[in-house]
């Protein structure tokens, strides 16, 4: 090739993308770009494919593999092997109690209320069978507490072998401490399995949360052997080139370190998009970016400031988060395989997240692929036309049009406008993706150019760009091989950590100032194994900082003068600033560093930047290849082609018109205009004369995307979808902004809050616990104003709608301005909806640390009670309240600071509805939301009449006690359904209200929106629940009751019957469905609160909520020790013991606790406490006397219990005075080292466990999940020593399957035909109505089988009178 000479070096950027691999040649000398390539990947052997490409490229060039100086690779092969399953089988070696540290995870089931019904945890990448416990212990503060047992871990490592593990990981508790242990851990494995890749926790993360930790661990054992191969070989393969690979962070690693850390690799592929999207962008003389990358089954995007890429701490591949550093890339499922669904209940359309993959790909391809993707939609609406690769791949129209069409059919319009309906929502969740990287982090993506690439990234980034309003559209030349010019332009980048969590007021800056010293002598020392000489490499630092106490940590650079010369007090001003840009407020508190952290890298390679010759005419007339039709702005138009090979400098070309090259297509929008670069890269902007005073999205039907005109105020099905996705994104920031800067660990770790968006109405239409807006209007009678923001805690003056006084819920009337202003004093504006979000606060005050009194006999010895009032009137905060009500609580800084973060939350909300009505128009986006609430109604409707029988339904369960010796509290529900189509729930029968704190006001639309809940979602899980289908359904609580309580009862430990009314709807609305009915699980949330002071005098206060067994359900087994109650999470133990003086000795499933079934029921938990410091305890919990029922002829899980062992001795977790604590107390003195053994109830079972495979209940056995006895008794299972005795199961299974149907047949004759049996298994009643003599017998039976007084029911104590 002309300009290379035989002499010449090369770099030679590799990218493996699933259909291509791309390549990109540099000449060393000249720094000029000697070739490009594209070949197909080859996924059964990805080196195959890099093999051929390499081979392809150097012919092109003319030059010899010899040449190629240096490799640089982006590749997918770790990202694979976790997508796929595909990695090697993982040993794990954890503390003793630990075992479940993966399977318990953080107890977190994702989705929405109900969406346990339908989810199934994946495998585990490190299974059960394969983890084993080793003895020994450190703490907090890095001191052994248990010696490493060497005898002990040398046994545990024979079990490794017996597995045949390929890889281990070690992760011991508080290893990021100290990692003395985990070194002695792999001294010890090199011996018993020489060879064996071993990965250190303290090495790969060695960082606070032992989950996150052990996680990220494990994932780089998993895929370790797979990259080593891969890169071994490929090596081999190209010998006298040196071979780097991109990192996740966007940096170059050497092959040795890839191979021992490839954790780092699980997003090279998108981090090689960014760092070229960088390159080609700074030619253009663009530093602020956002990059949208969008391939066939999803688009990435990220946000590049001054240059520099944002970072962030984690990755997430699939279903798996590890703690690695990378580029923040935010990936949805929105790509060209993308398909478009309609579900029959709703009739919404959705696009994706599936996905129709590369194989058999869209239908157009032609590879027998039927589904209607985005592709095919953007075939239909002739923006792709009708061949890609320059020619080479024709597309199918007819088959696009044939599959939009179905579509189109369900939803009643056109394939057309089907088409751009699907474009529309795609582009909407893009432009969600694009926000969370660029708003909720505080920029305005207005100050950053949109830069696209991946081979679909420019036919929607036009579109993007209008809504996110980021000009210009920056297209670089060959988009779709844009990663591999990444590759070949990175930096080799090494960076090193250590967890440093200190106050900074008990901090030293020569101390800081030592370790970020040695920790980047460390990192360059890596560099110069790379063969990078000191004068080349650049080192910068950085600290994580967080106020202390709260959930995110923010990294910031550290100028090691100014840091030198001012010390912490400069950090504290940076960390301030910042956390006032991102979150618009800040403290004067107590700074806490977190984490320090040190990155060297060399210099950037030096590439030339393609110039183009320029045009002598700005028509680009010589490059038009011909014309196609477009639907575009509602209509058919006609769009030039045009071949950008041929476009020069210069060239400007009008919209719309439709640009190709071999890799990618670019659509330019009829009111924009793109301009050729000297560069080659495509500038797209809004025509003249539209760019200035032009109203938001118009001209583009105000969705910003290819092609729609709205005409206000009628609004289509397509436009409803948009504005439901929107909200729905505004929901998930209003909760990442509470999430990141809240102190209660219940809001922070265990997200204890829900946000809730309504219309002016006060109807909700996002949110998930119902409306605020009526019960809070019914006692709030003075005008709300713009910039109002009311807080309230009281649920007397909601009527229930806030359950207890530690939720403290902000809620903010929104206004949009009237004309052209924002609302001003004289002209507020009309009011459009209101935002909300409420949190539960650690501490109001009250008789006890937390403020849930178990004996509390009224609601004003809970704590402070706040009646609505305004906190912000017209903007401004009433600090004088604020100071009035944080006198009353003991922890008014944290209080303080989850209060500024609920705030902050409505405020954002209140910002995001107003830009929704700026692009739409206020009367379309009310309509929309009106649109909503009727859809939601229909479905309901639907349900109503298709899967409700006509009978009327009873079901009844309990509450176990009140703490003050009454119970079990019966609460019983009878449903009808109506002529006129509706569902009446009659709660007449429950019990009267307690004297106690177990009263639980339920707000009659809260009630309705768990019904909804538990019906629609599970039909159409994407849909938004709202207030829509209220109407439908009649809700009837008897006022006094245990469900409506007369002020000024007692609330505080009111989620126990909160729980039971879940309970109670699958019992009722599973009867006549029974193959779809769960069991009961653990429908609570126990809480355990521990205060006092330490030795040095200063007061602590803990508050966490223990999780237990989801129920056993007809779509799978039921999670053990989760949370049913949505986004919940489990407090990291590591924190706890780092913050509290508490050591967690256990953390564990309890084996058989979950009720067996063909489904089993999720097991319970035991955490073991050991205390610290003396103190006080209080425990809220339940189901100690009744136990959670089994279906469908699945068993009831096992019951709760609480034991403190009272002096136990430090090297035992069962000693000294063994006393069994109740379910409910309060004041329970502890003493430094006593012992509490925390154990929740099981889920109950689904289907006869006897027809349950005898290679599940193995496999439960071989993972500790059910005890050999346990496999026995509730399986039929028998086993001889570690194998099953098949011809024993055979007889024992035999013989209870007869006793079984004997029992069935018993129960026939005695029962009615609505007695619930052969469905139910209560364990002390036989049908859905417990007897007075079964009530008895239960309460005869409780000293012995709980170890605890009966209560007295409440009609013998004559509670009602």
């Amino acid at each position: 090739m002309a300009g290379n000479r035989p002499d010449d070096n090369y770099r030679l950027g590799i990218d493996v993308g699933g259909s291509f691999t791309d390549l990109l040649l540099i000449n060393v000398r000249t720094s000029a770009i000697a070739a490009k390539a594209k070949v197909p990947s080859t996924p059964h052997d990805p080196s195959e494919g890099v093999l051929n490409g390499i081979k392809k490229i150097c012919k092109l060039a003319g030059v010899s593999m010899s040449q190629v100086q240096h490799v640089l690779h982006g590749t997918t092969v770790a990202t694979n092997a976790v997508l796929e399953g595909k990695g090697v089988k993982v040993g794990l070696i954890t503390t003793e109690g630990y075992r479940q540290i993966l399977h318990i995870d953080r107890s977190f089931v994702p989705g929405g209320l109900a969406a346990f019904i339908v989810w199934n945890k994946g495998p585990l990448l490190a299974p059960l069978e394969a983890t084993v416990e080793v003895k020994e212990r450190i703490d907090a503060d890095g001191m052994v507490v248990r010696p490493l047992d060497e005898g002990d871990l040398r046994r545990q490592i024979a079990t490794l072998k017996r597995e045949k593990v390929q890889a281990v990981t070690v992760c011991l508790m508080n290893a990021y401490v100290s990692a003395a242990h985990e070194e002695c851990v792999r001294r010890v494995l090199t011996e018993e399995m020489p060879g064996i890749p071993v990965s250190l926790s303290s090495e790969v993360l060695p960082e606070m949360y032992e989950y996150e930790r052990a996680l990220t661990t494990v994932a780089n054992s998993y895929i370790r052997p797979n990259v080593a191969t891969y890169l071994g070989n490929l090596q081999r393969a190209i010998p006298g080139s040196k071979l780097s690979i991109l990192r996740s962070d966007g940096g170059l690693s050497s092959e040795e370190n890839a191979c021992r850390f490839p954790v780092n690799l699980l997003m090279s592929g998108p981090a090689g998009g960014v760092t070229g999207a960088l390159w080609i962008s700074e030619k253009v003389g663009y530093k602020n970016l956002l990059s949208l990358d969008v391939g066939g089954t999803s688009a990435d995007v990220a946000l590049i400031e001054g240059g520099v890429p944002k970072r962030r701490k984690e990755t997430r591949v699939g279903d798996v988060t590890v703690r690695a550093q990378a580029l923040d890339v935010h990936t949805v499922g929105a790509g060209g395989g993308s398909i478009a669904h309609v579900p029959q209940l709703t009739s919404a359309l959705r696009v994706g997240p599936e996905s129709a993959g590369a194989m058999p790909g869209p239908a157009c391809y032609g590879h027998g692929g039927t589904a209607p993707t985005v592709t095919d939609a953007n075939v239909v609406l002739g923006y792709l036309p009708s061949a890609l690769l320059g020619g080479e791949f024709k597309l199918d129209v007819a088959a696009s049009q044939k599959a939009v069409g179905e579509v189109a059919a369900k939803l009643g319009m056109s394939v057309l406008d089907a088409a751009r309906g699907i474009i529309d929502i795609v582009n909407e969740k893009m432009f969600g993706a694009l926000r969370l990287v660029s708003v909720e982090q505080g920029y305005d993506p207005r100050d950053f150019a949109l830069v696209s690439f991946g081979g679909a990234g420019s036919l929607h980034a036009n579109a993007v760009a209008k809504l996110m309003g980021s000009w210009p559209v920056l297209v670089p030349p060959s988009p779709g091989v844009l990663c591999a010019f990444g590759d070949a332009t990175t930096r080799t980048r090494n960076d090193c950590s250590r967890s440093f969590v200190r106050r900074f007021t008990e901090t030293d800056v020569g101390e800081v100032l030592g370790i970020l010293e040695a920790l980047g002598t460390q990192a360059a020392e890596l560099l110069d194994r790379d063969g990078i000489p000191r004068e080349e490499q650049e080192t910068t630092f950085s600290a994580d900082v967080r106020y202390k106490g709260q959930g995110l940590t923010m990294p910031l650079v550290v100028d090691i003068a100014s840091f030198a010369a001012e010390g912490l007090a400069w950090l504290a001003k940076a960390f301030d600033a910042e956390h006032r840009k991102q979150f618009h407020f800040s403290f004067d508190k107590d700074h806490e560093l977190v984490n320090l952290r040190a990155v060297a890298e060399s210099r950037p390679a030096q590439v030339e930047a393609l110039t183009l010759p320029r045009a002598r005419d700005p028509s680009p007339a010589p490059a038009r290849t011909g014309d196609n039709q477009v639907y575009m702005e509602g209509r058919l138009q006609k769009a030039a082609i045009y071949d950008r090979a041929k476009l020069l400098a210069g060239h400007v070309v009008e919209g719309p018109a439709i640009i190709t090259e071999m890799d990618s297509t670019t659509l330019v929008l009829a009111d924009c205009r793109a301009e050729v670069h000297e560069t080659g890269v495509i500038l797209i902007n809004p025509k003249p004369g539209l760019e200035e005073g032009r109203e938001p999205g118009s001209g583009n039907g105000g969705t910003g995307d290819a092609g729609h005109c709205l005409t206000p105020p009628a609004i289509d099905t397509v436009t409803l979808d948009i504005v439901e996705n929107a909200l729905r994104s505004i929901r998930l920031e209003m909760d990442a902004v509470l999430y990141r800067t809240a102190m209660s660990p219940g809001i922070r770790e265990q997200h204890d809050q829900f946000p809730m968006i309504a219309n002016p109405r006060g109807q909700m239409v996002v949110g998930q616990f119902g409306s605020f807006i009526h019960g809070l209007m019914k006692s709030y009678t003075k005008p709300v104003e713009d910039g109002d923001i009311i807080l309230l805690s009281d649920p007397y003056s909601c009527d229930g709608a806030m359950s207890h006084a530690n939720d403290w819920l902000a809620v903010m009337p929104i206004f949009a301005p009237a004309s052209g202003g924002r609302g001003q004093e004289e002209d507020q504006g009309r009011l459009v909806g209101w935002a909300a979000m409420f949190g539960h606060v650690t501490d109001i005050g009250g008789k006890v640390a937390c403020s849930m009194p178990n004996d509390a006999h009224s609601i004003f010895e809970e704590g402070v009670v706040i009646p609505p009032v305004r906190l912000y009137r017209r903007g401004e905060l009433n600090e004088d309240l604020l100071e009035l009500i944080l006198h009353q609580v003991r922890m008014p800084v944290w209080n303080k600071c989850d209060l500024m973060a609920i705030v902050a939350s409505v405020k954002l909300a209140r910002a995001r509805i107003l830009e929704l009505c700026q692009r739409f128009g206020v009367e379309p986006y009310l309509q929309a939301l009106d649109l909503m609430l009727e859809r939601n109604k229909r479905a309901m409707s639907e349900l109503i009449r298709t899967s409700v029988p006509n009978d009327e339904l009873y079901f009844e369960d309990y509450v176990c006690d009140d703490s003050m010796g009454h119970g079990p509290y019966k609460i019983c529900c009878t449903m009808a359904k109506l002529p006129e189509g509706r569902l009446r729930f009659d709660f007449t029968g429950t019990d009267p209200q307690s004297p106690g704190s177990i009263n639980f006001f339920l707000n009659e639309d809260m009630f309705r929106m768990f019904c909804g809940a538990y019906m629609i979602m599970v039909f159409d899980p994407e849909i938004i629940l709202n207030d829509g289908f209220y109407s439908l359904l009649d809700v009837i609580i008897p006022e006094g009751s245990l469900l409506k309580p007369r002020k000024p009862a007692a609330l505080s430990c009111r989620t126990h019957a909160l729980g039971r009314i879940f309970d109670i709807l699958t019992g009722l609305l599973g009867q006549r469905q029974p193959e779809y009915l769960c069991a009961a699980g653990f429908s609570s949330s126990p809480h355990i609160m521990y205060s006092g002071r330490d030795s040095a005098g200063e007061w602590f206060q803990y508050y966490g909520i223990g999780f237990g067994g989801i129920p056993g359900r007809p779509f799978g087994d039921g999670a053990d020790g989760h949370s049913l109650w949505p986004s919940f999470t489990n407090i990291p133990n590591e924190f706890m013991e780092k913050y509290f003086p508490v050591r967690i000795e256990r953390f564990y499933t309890v084996p058989d606790s979950g009720g067996a079934g063909i489904n089993r029921g999720g097991n319970g938990i035991n955490i073991v406490y050991r205390f610290l410091e003396d103190g006080e305890v209080s425990i809220h919990d339940d189901r100690w006397l009744t136990s959670p029922w089994g279906v469908n002829g699945g068993k009831p899980g096992r019951r709760s219990t609480k034991v403190l062992y009272r002096g136990c001795p430090l090297d035992s977790v069962e000693g000294g005075e063994r006393v069994v604590v109740p379910s409910k107390c309060d004041h329970v003195k502890v003493k430094k080292g006593d012992l509490l053994h925390y154990v929740t109830w099981g889920g109950g079972g689904w289907g006869n466990p006897l027809s349950r495979p005898v290679s599940a209940v193995v496999q439960d056995v071989r993972r500790g999940l059910v005890s050999v006895e346990g496999a026995r008794a509730g399986y039929g299972v028998v086993f001889s020593g570690e194998e099953v005795d098949e011809a024993a199961t055979a007889a024992t299974r035999s013989g209870l399957f007869s006793q079984t149907a004997l029992s069935k047949e018993e129960e026939k004759g005695s029962a009615g035909p609505s007695s619930g049996q052969g469905i139910f298994d209560f364990g002390f009643r036989k049908g859905l109505q417990a007897t007075p003599a079964e009530v008895q017998q239960l309460l005869a039976s409780c000293q012995k089988e709980t170890g605890l007084p009966p209560p007295i029911l409440p009609a013998e104590a004559h509670l009602g009178n």
